[in-house]
């Protein structure tokens, strides 16, 4: 077994890499590119209308808001902090949260019908398409 110097700079590296092993276990940041808060969204067309479909977890009913003007959808969700005095973080990634998401909607939607329901941390939104005007062949018109 060889004794290793105080100021020996291959001590400080092995040591930064035996941290950071067992940080990534304590402390693991791995995860970072899957919170960015981008809303997970799945959109598909049916016969009769367009569907989406958004991930929500943590989030209720009441904090989840949708408008729309000018053939743009927004879906908005906040969720206010609550203050927690008594306890001592050594790692704290909870905390005041919202996400935005918007679509251009299609002229072809019927506005006026455009529903949604929220539940279990997904919302459904059902954009029903407006009833086409079907053209009728021309009538021949008899001559008496």
């Amino acid at each position: 077994m060889k004794l290793v110097r105080f100021g020996n700079p291959h001590y400080q590296v092995n040591k930064n890499l035996v941290d950071d092993l067992f940080d990534s276990f304590l402390f693991n940041d791995s995860h970072a590119g899957y919170c960015n808060h981008e809303v997970a969204t799945n959109i598909f067309e049916t016969e009769k209308d367009f569907k989406l479909e958004l991930v929500l977890p943590g989030f209720n009913k009441e904090e989840v808001s949708m408008n729309f003007h000018k053939n743009l959808l927004t879906i908005k969700a906040k969720k206010e902090e609550k203050e927690q005095v008594e306890n001592s973080y050594l790692r704290k990634e909870f905390g005041t949260s919202g996400v935005e998401k918007q679509y251009n909607i299609p002229e072809t939607v019927d506005v006026e019908r455009i529903n949604a329901k929220f539940e279990n941390g997904i919302l459904e939104v059902a954009l029903p398409k407006k009833e086409e005007v079907v053209e009728k062949a021309p009538l021949a018109i008899s001559i008496s």
